[in-house]
């Protein structure tokens, strides 16, 4: 009895703390390149590796700016796919893709 109580309990932790507020940047290029995360007051650069994707802080909204040459007003739970040229796909949360 004690063992389900304090697996409900923890199952209800994990479920109260959610995701953390990311959005997900998506390189489908075979090159890597860099994207800007602008938070208003703060800046900073990731690089992407080929194939790979970085998750980024941005519970407040921010603006991604990448290879395809202008800033994406991302919220939480986005994802941006890029092939390293052109913005591919966005996918907003419980919302269709855009293109």
């Amino acid at each position: 009895m004690k063992l389900a109580t304090a697996a409900a309990a923890a199952a209800l932790t994990l479920a109260i703390a959610g995701p953390a507020a990311a959005v997900t940047v998506k390189n489908t290029s075979a090159g890597e390149f860099t994207v800007g995360i602008d938070y208003g007051n703060e800046e900073k650069v990731e690089t992407i590796a080929a194939g790979k994707e970085v998750k980024v802080d941005c519970k407040d909204g921010c603006a991604v700016t990448g290879p395809w040459g202008f800033s994406w007003f991302a919220k939480e739970g986005d994802t941006i796919s890029s092939n390293g040229q052109a913005l591919v796909t966005v996918q907003e949360p419980g919302g269709a893709k855009k293109k």
